[in-house]
């Protein structure tokens, strides 16, 4: 397991202010960077900022490359039953899977304290995506249920869907 970086132990506000500068490229290089850091207190050389700026810059291109391959995807497959939010969490839940039996796999060399911190980041995060699974399933149960209570009321007005739609827009307008 790699060791942390010294940037991942700054006060939360410190470290969101210099990933920002990173990401957004609003610093006058590492050694400035270093020397902002130095004025709050917190000492990490030039080169750590740089090897800290390279890993948060392949994060953000992945991040970025994932989003670009879902609009494509969603341009190309549309995905009204929101299947692709489905996919995303058990793909989510798997790797979560996959990283507690590592987490297991990996008790002799981390240590006991590290080792929970680990698993209690795990769970919570197991736990946020169950949340977003059962919210996705009850969001599609509730689009099921007003599909059903409208081809009933159409069943019940005795007319097609099509002939119902062109009076709605008639009466809005549309």
């Amino acid at each position: 397991m790699p060791r942390r970086h010294k940037a991942d132990a700054l006060p939360p506000a410190i470290k969101a202010e210099l990933e920002r500068m990173l990401i957004d490229r609003t610093h006058a290089g590492y050694k400035a960077l270093s020397a902002w850091l130095a004025e709050r207190g917190f000492y990490i050389g030039k080169s750590s900022i740089h090897r800290y700026d390279a890993r948060l810059q392949e994060i953000v291109g992945r991040i970025r490359a994932s989003a670009e391959a879902a609009c494509v995807i969603a341009r190309q497959v549309p995905d009204d039953a929101d299947e692709h939010s489905a996919a995303v969490l058990r793909l989510v839940q798997s790797e979560l899977f996959d990283v507690l039996l590592n987490i297991g796999e990996s008790e002799a060399e981390t240590d006991p304290a590290e080792r929970i911190r680990m698993l209690a980041q795990a769970a919570r995060a197991a736990a946020e995506a169950s949340r977003a699974s059962i919210g996705h399933r009850r969001w599609q149960d509730a689009v099921r249920a007003k599909v059903e209570a409208a081809e009933q009321a159409v069943a019940r007005a005795g007319r097609s869907l099509d002939e119902i739609i062109q009076m709605i827009r008639g009466a809005y307008g549309v």
